[in-house]
């Protein structure tokens, strides 16, 4: 028994995928599913299995396959029907009464309807997947190329929805609440734009902007101080210098309406973009009385 599931990363034209983002958001998505498998029976095991890559924007065209416990192929359409309201329009939670008037709907028996609504109940109260989708939408941000990305079911074929790179960093973002209820953290991926930055070991802060709004947090990732303060990744006294990071924000419930900013820290940073250089080409008097 096996269930067709499609990754599809929707592309800029004329450009390829960055293979390191790829990777990552394929290791993501095998997470993801075996997340919702897990949802809808937790004695069972699937595999997923590559079959095959297709070019233009890139489909991750898989199969689901059960290798041991009883999954029904009910159940390994439910598992691949899951995986699509992640994937949707919109993330809010379904009840059961939605899923199963939507399945009644759609033409199913009633047997049926109820069966896939079952599974479908679980996979939305399950924490697992999503977690894993949020990988997803996190490593796809990395790449500039990727303008899009969703899930099919029939293979190589264009989802009926894509979800925008725009909502990569809301859809990816995780959000902690702390014991204390009046306090969270959210971790997102975002682009800052470099202002000073710290070049000695610590964690004194580093100034950032994003927008018209400047603000200081340390850089915790250590394999990138390592690399800037050795000279192998050296951060020029430039402005317009652009860090895609992994970021941190503390917030704090202000009046029990409104969340305000606290603190923010660097966890890791994924890319740095130089400025453009403009090369000046300065004539000496030589130069001059040649001409």
């Amino acid at each position: 028994m096996q269930q067709e599931i499609s990754l599809y990363i929707d592309l800029e034209p004329s450009k390829n995928v960055d293979l390191e983002a790829a990777a990552r958001a394929a290791i993501a998505f095998n997470s993801f599913i075996k997340e919702v498998a897990f949802a809808v029976d937790p004695f069972s095991t699937v595999r997923i299995e590559l079959e095959s890559g297709t070019e233009g924007s890139l489909s991750l065209n898989s199969i689901i396959r059960g290798i041991s416990g009883s999954l029904s192929p009910r159940a390994l359409r439910a598992i691949a029907t899951g995986a699509l309201m992640f994937f949707g329009h919109e993330t809010a939670s379904y009840t059961y009464e939605k899923i199963l008037d939507h399945f009644v709907e759609s033409g199913e028996s009633e047997e049926v309807a109820k069966e896939l609504a079952v599974h479908l109940e679980r996979i939305c109260s399950a924490k697992g997947p999503e977690k894993e989708a949020r990988k997803i939408y996190q490593e796809l941000q990395r790449d500039d190329a990727v303008t899009g990305v969703g899930i099919s079911t029939e293979r190589a074929k264009r989802p009926a929805f894509i979800v925008p790179k725009s909502e990569f960093s809301d859809r990816g973002k995780e959000i902690k609440q702390l014991e204390d209820e009046t306090q969270r953290s959210v971790t997102n991926v975002q682009s800052l734009t470099l202002v000073s930055p710290v070049l000695v070991k610590g964690k004194r802060k580093w100034k950032f902007r994003q927008g018209k709004i400047e603000f200081g947090a340390p850089v915790l990732d250590e394999r990138f101080l390592d690399r800037v303060l050795s000279g192998r990744e050296p951060i020029l006294m430039s402005d317009g210098i652009m860090m895609k990071v992994r970021i941190t924000t503390k917030e704090q419930l202000k009046s029990g309406v409104v969340w305000e900013i606290v603190d923010r820290q660097i966890d890791e940073v994924l890319e740095v973009t130089l400025p453009p250089v403009q090369t000046h080409f300065l004539m000496t008097p030589e130069d001059t009385q040649r001409k």
